[in-house]
């Protein structure tokens, strides 16, 4: 073979394994860079999966975290409380309350045709009734017991507190009027158990028992004390004059006469005093003491005379003034029960005309004639006096006695009783102070939630009322009234009143109109 044979042999032999190894080295790296993607895409899709599974189980996992620490941050609902019987006369289902009132069943001579024991007490239990047919006080009736007293023997009363205490173990004890606060301490100081007064107590009394004792009207203290300044203040007694004053043996009404005679002495007025027992029981001889002071104030020369006693014990007093014509003048402080009420003014001696009250309790006559309208709350009181009680068919005329029925006027109209203000004031007083002592009510927090308490009420205190701390009655305003007569005799005016009273008995006439708030 020739060299140049053999020379293009080798070049092309060069060429072939050159090939051959670019061919390999292509190979190669193509099966790298594709296991290499491969492994990459594996890798990558395999970092994705994990981060979305990881995405998603956070996704998953972080409204659960968020709704543990949502659960976690809320307060534990608190647990129902069950009823449970709380405190004296509270069981799981019920509360006993005890309306005390007068026995009149054996006085049908002397009362109304429609004023009678049951009635009285009715004027509470007809609202306990509506209540519990509601569903109760927070779940629990309210059961009324009837405790009476005999208005002929004062005594008797001591008897009615034990029957409530001892007897039917009361959560609480209301009276409206009538009631002797010399008896009242029976109930708040010696048996713990809460009394709702709708007349007058002493400051003493309250401080005595701050969380059993709650009233509508002002403490005789304060009563005393308003009733001496204002007469002081309007010059109704001459300067330097004397003053006799007939109070009671009976302390808070005592107390009365005390913070009287201070106002006077301290305005440079001279002061004599004459008490009368009226807690021995005997009527009839405290009205003779009372009869006797006349002649005694005369005696020693007074110029105008204060009246402290109830009038269940005046009536001696009224009757020998009736009958010595003496010249000084008589102001009638409002530290007893009913001294100036209507239903006092109708059974008030005519001998008393004239005499000056400082009261809180409203009058629906005005200084220059006419009859007052009843505000809101009063006319849902005297609507639901008509409700509760059919036997006035519908009708109840302001100024009528409480129970008259068919009381006849000179002008041939018939009138039947007024409404029970008081009554009508303190039931939704209970009802809201029950309701806010809690599910299970005991009489602490029953105080606790009476003095959170204010509102309207019914012809009293211009309307308005409020306890509050330290301030355990409900009037906040007084005015001056002047006893005036009337009679069944007496005809109707042309501005609808009876020598301007409301219906044809005595009244209480305001002096100018004004009420002034007190401390």
């Amino acid at each position: 073979m020739n060299k140049k044979v053999l020379k293009l042999m080798a070049i092309f032999l060069s060429f072939v394994m050159v090939m051959a190894s670019c061919g390999g080295s292509d190979d190669d790296s193509s099966s790298s860079d594709s296991s290499s993607s491969d492994s990459s895409s594996e890798a990558s899709s395999s970092e994705t999966s994990s981060s979305s599974e990881t995405s998603s189980s956070a996704e998953e996992e972080a409204p659960a975290e968020e709704e543990a620490e949502e659960e976690a941050s809320e307060p534990e609902p608190e647990p129902v409380e069950e009823p449970t019987a709380s405190d004296v006369g509270v069981t799981e289902d019920t509360i006993k309350i005890g309306i005390i009132v007068a026995d009149l069943n054996g006085l049908e001579a002397l009362v109304p045709a429609a004023l009678s024991t049951d009635l009285l007490s009715e004027r509470f239990t007809k609202y306990f009734d509506e209540w519990n047919a509601a569903g109760g006080i927070n779940g629990r009736m309210i059961e009324g017991i009837q405790i009476t007293w005999d208005p002929l023997r004062p005594p008797t009363m001591e008897d009615a507190c034990t029957k409530a205490v001892l007897d039917e173990e009361v959560f609480m004890a209301v009276n409206a009027s009538g009631f002797s606060q010399a008896f009242i301490p029976c109930f708040t100081e010696d048996n713990d158990t809460t009394f709702f007064y709708g007349e007058v107590a002493s400051q003493a009394m309250i401080d005595a028992a701050p969380d059993r004792l709650f009233s509508l009207n002002p403490p005789s203290e304060v009563a005393g004390e308003a009733g001496a300044q204002l007469i002081v203040d309007q010059g109704l007694i001459p300067a330097g004059a004397k003053v006799g004053i007939l109070d009671s043996s009976n302390p808070p009404i005592k107390s009365a006469g005390e913070s009287a005679a201070s106002i006077l002495e301290g305005a440079g007025y001279s002061t004599t005093t004459i008490t009368v027992n009226t807690l021995s029981g005997d009527n009839a001889a405290a009205n003779a003491e009372g009869a006797a002071a006349v002649a005694q104030f005369s005696a020693e020369g007074v110029d105008h005379v204060f009246v402290i006693l109830p009038f269940l014990y005046a009536a001696g007093f009224w009757g020998e003034v009736g009958a010595l014509q003496p010249s000084w003048g008589r102001t009638i402080l409002d530290s007893a029960s009913s001294n100036c009420t209507p239903f006092g003014a109708s059974r008030t001696n005519r001998a008393a005309e004239g005499a000056i009250c400082v009261t809180s309790y409203d009058s629906y006559a005005s200084p220059n004639g006419g009859v007052g309208d009843d505000d809101a709350f009063e006319a849902q009181c005297r609507q639901k006096w008509l409700e509760h009680f059919p036997i006035f068919e519908g009708k109840s005329d302001k100024g009528a006695p409480s129970g008259e029925l068919g009381l006849e006027t000179a002008d041939g109209d018939l009138l039947n009783s007024d409404y029970a203000p008081g009554e009508c004031t303190m039931q939704y007083l209970i009802k809201e102070a029950l309701e806010n002592a809690g599910v299970n009510p005991t009489r602490d927090s029953f105080a606790d939630a009476m003095r959170e308490l204010s509102g309207p009420q019914a012809f009293r205190s211009n309307g308005e009322g409020a306890f509050g701390p330290g301030k355990n009655y409900f009037s906040t305003q007084m005015q001056a009234v002047e006893f005036t007569l009337a009679t069944i005799r007496t005809p109707k005016g042309a501005d609808g009143t009876f020598n301007g009273c409301p219906a044809p008995v005595n009244c209480w006439i305001p002096t100018t109109g004004e009420w002034f708030k007190f401390d």
